[in-house]
């Protein structure tokens, strides 16, 4: 019998937590389709009600306990900034045994992750591509992702962005990152310790 893993979200705002659901997901799809031992994933992570950036921090322990009960796997975004919430979270809760919890912090902003493809990016109607980050050391260094992504697309609907790049952007450029790297591995020793992998 497969096995199904369930996944919960909680993100510091809509299009974070768009991209990043739709992110993790493949992701995820892609370990279970190179484990001997197959898994399904749902397409769609239980997102959270509330914004890791703006509520109060025991809201957010009550949340993500809530959702420990019936999840297998937590994914908590912070951008770099606000990194040391989830290590306060950690501290402040006990999960149950069936499930784990993973941080997932880009450097800065969530958009230096929207940033990861350029040849994606340059594809698109309208993109200024003198703007387009050439190298995964590029897209890190930048100061302020937001901004640069709106230099690459000026105009766009950030949500409609969000979800057609998450849906698009090659896996294998995000793994060039430093931070995409430091989620993967945080992401596939929690798999372990679950026995998914």
């Amino acid at each position: 019998m497969t096995r199904y893993l369930t996944v919960g979200l909680l993100a510091e705002g809509p299009e974070d937590e768009i991209f990043l659901g739709i992110v993790a997901v493949r992701q995820l799809k892609e370990l279970a389709a190179t484990h001997s031992e197959r898994f399904d994933v749902s397409d769609t992570p239980l997102r959270g009600r509330y914004s890791t950036a703006r509520t109060e921090h025991e809201q957010i322990c009550v949340e993500v306990m809530d959702m420990a009960e019936d999840r297998d796997l937590l994914l908590i975004h912070n951008d770099h900034r606000e990194r040391n919430k989830i290590e306060k979270i950690r501290q402040d809760i006990t999960l149950p045994s069936h499930c784990r919890m993973v941080g997932v912090i880009p450097v800065r902003e969530t958009e230096a992750w929207l940033l990861a493809d350029g040849p994606l990016l340059g594809s698109l109607p309208g993109a200024v591509t003198e703007h387009i980050p050439v190298t995964a050391r590029e897209v890190e260094k930048s100061a302020d992702p937001k901004a640069s992504l709106a230099r690459v697309l000026p105009g766009g609907d950030s949500r409609e962005m969000a979800e057609f790049l998450g849906e698009r952007v090659d896996l294998n450029r995000l793994r060039n990152l430093s931070a995409y790297q430091m989620w993967c591995a945080e992401l596939t020793a929690a798999l372990k310790e679950l026995r998914f992998l």
